[in-house]
């Protein structure tokens, strides 16, 4: 077995584990029926651990980059091509925003400023958005040890020997908990998932029980 192949088999219950705890804890914070939920950048997950999370509301629309809807085919679920710092919506068009890992790939600092306005513009009960932990030694899509902290030239050498998913350079800029703070200013900032060092931050902003539709 190769090393690429023997770290997605060890990785992937652990990921499928982290993102199930973020689900659960986004759910404690509804009430009601009859909610909408807008996912950026969403998919079903890994074992369609994101699809309890999608039950829970009346009405979901995800929106990608790309047509890559895999998995929803037979679920009640909308699918929109857009650009997450540019949402095709009016103000407080949904009552919940999800983003999961999502942030740190649309570019750089200016564009995560537009995709933070814009999740926070649409949002009308609140929001959650997760990103990897810019302070966790295993950076998440290569799985290679502090390749965050490196310059460009460096990964774009050294990515070729990552063991994750990511096997070429892509532009991905992890945020501190500072650095999501500032994005989302009204939000609770904290960290979560694995012990001592956490690798998630996440910003969860509940701006009231409000029903749908009031």
């Amino acid at each position: 077995m190769s090393l690429r192949r023997w770290a997605v088999r060890v990785v992937k219950p652990i990921h499928v584990r982290l993102r199930t705890e973020k689900v659960r804890s986004l759910c404690r914070h509804l009430s009601g029926n009859g909610l909408t939920l807008l996912d950026v950048g969403g998919s079903p997950g890994i074992d369609g651990e994101f699809l309890p999370l999608y039950s829970r509301f009346s009405k979901v629309v995800i929106v990608n980059l790309e047509d890559s809807f895999d998995g929803l085919d037979g679920y009640p679920v909308s699918k929109i091509l857009a650009d997450g710092r540019r949402l095709p919506f009016a103000d407080k068009s949904f009552d919940w925003v999800f983003s999961n890992a999502v942030i740190e790939h649309v570019g750089d600092g200016a564009d995560q400023e537009s995709f933070a306005h814009e999740i926070r513009r649409v949002a009308s009960c609140g929001y959650f958005v997760a990103t990897p932990n810019r302070y966790f030694p295993i950076e998440p899509h290569t799985l290679l040890p502090l390749y965050q902290f490196l310059p460009v030239r460096v990964q774009r050498r050294v990515v070729r020997f990552s063991p994750g998913y990511l096997r070429e350079y892509e532009q991905i800029n992890l945020l501190s908990p500072a650095q999501m703070r500032l994005l989302f200013p009204e939000a609770e900032v904290f960290c979560t998932g694995l012990p001592i060092i956490k690798n998630s931050v996440i910003a969860c902003c509940h701006k009231g029980r409000l029903h749908a539709g009031t």
